[in-house]
């Protein structure tokens, strides 16, 4: 998974989401260059899900079948 900032520059590159515990462990590069490690507490993975808007959370499920489309269109290539 890869997170862009508005002008379309790589931010990160996500590799891995694991669980440790009741954390979320994500591995990958900042910036195209330094490893990092970032932990997610449960609290902290409440507080981000209730940034979005209810209108996104009802289109969760949408973008998700969109992507997961995406994917398989792209493997199948």
């Amino acid at each position: 998974m890869k997170l862009f900032s508005k002008d379309g520059v790589e931010m990160m590159d996500v590799k891995s989401i694991t669980a440790d515990g009741d954390r979320l462990v994500l591995k990958g590069k900042m910036m195209g260059a330094m490893a990092a490690t970032i932990y997610v507490a449960p609290e902290d993975l409440w507080s981000a899900f209730k940034l979005f808007p209810w209108a996104v959370k009802l289109r969760m499920p949408l973008l998700l079948l969109k992507g997961w489309q995406a994917s398989r269109r792209k493997a199948a290539k």
